[in-house]
């Protein structure tokens, strides 16, 4: 009797995927730009801050820096989506479920791997970005003795809204099966393409990259859904997507 091959654990398989991840320039090259673009940006706009322009007071000086986490954005995504669908492009996925029969456990294992790193990128290019853009501001920003509760909360919020829409892009880059499909889909929403349309048709704020918008900086008195109710909207769609994914990516053939 032929003994049972033996199933890698989910470790195994988080393992996996992160050495698959590391290994590929083009992951590498996203992941760093997430990183650096950020704090880069926000470095350029606190030397470049002119306190005289009309819009500099309309912003309080605790959401400086915050500004370009929005930036960060379509890096997030474009990240999420060649993890979860760049073995579609070379074949690698059919290796991967020879490897692991189990489907769910690797697509947990490639949402994992992205959710860890979204909220990465989240908290260290945010962190990067208030620090050096106070820095710049030199006077006129903060010490940080004088940083805010408020502030940390905006962090988190970050963390969050990259984590979703992270959550996001993977699960349509699962559903279609193509990277694609998911930038032409997500990258201009994020961009300001929905924004511009606010003003038409009010129910875009319901829409995913709108929805937690204002978890990354604040947008007042164009009315877009506040922080807790548009990061509740967009778990939802996060939910909704990644369980459509979930139920595809276990049941579809992986070689059509």
């Amino acid at each position: 009797m032929i003994p049972p091959i033996p199933q890698p654990h989910l470790a195994h398989s988080i393992r996996a995927e992160l050495t698959k991840a590391f290994t590929l320039r083009g992951i590498q090259a996203t992941l760093l730009a997430a990183l650096v673009a950020p704090p880069a940006l926000a470095l350029a706009a606190g030397l470049a801050f002119d306190p005289s322009a009309p819009s500099s007071a309309a912003f309080p000086r605790e959401t400086h820096g915050f500004e370009t986490a929005g930036f960060g954005q379509p890096l997030v995504i474009l990240l999420a989506a060649l993890i979860a669908g760049t073995e579609y492009v070379d074949g690698q996925l059919r290796t991967t479920a020879l490897a692991t029969p189990r489907r769910g456990r690797v697509l947990a294992a490639k949402l994992i791997v992205i959710a860890a790193l979204a909220i990465l990128i989240g908290l260290v290019a945010t962190t990067a970005a208030v620090l050096l853009k106070h820095a710049a501001l030199g006077e006129r920003g903060l010490r940080i003795d004088q940083f805010t509760p408020g502030m940390g909360w905006n962090l988190l919020g970050v963390a969050l809204n990259y984590l979703l829409i992270a959550m996001i892009a993977a699960s349509i880059t699962v559903l279609t099966r193509t990277v694609v499909a998911t930038l032409v889909v997500l990258v201009p929403s994020v961009l300001g393409l929905t924004l511009s349309l606010l003003g038409f048709f009010p129910a875009v704020r319901y829409l995913p990259d709108l929805a937690g918008i204002q978890l990354l900086t604040r947008y007042p008195g164009v009315g877009l859904l506040e922080p807790v109710a548009g990061a509740s909207v967009m778990a939802g769609w996060a939910a909704l997507l990644g369980g459509a994914a979930w139920f595809t990516f276990r049941r579809r053939d992986i070689a059509s």
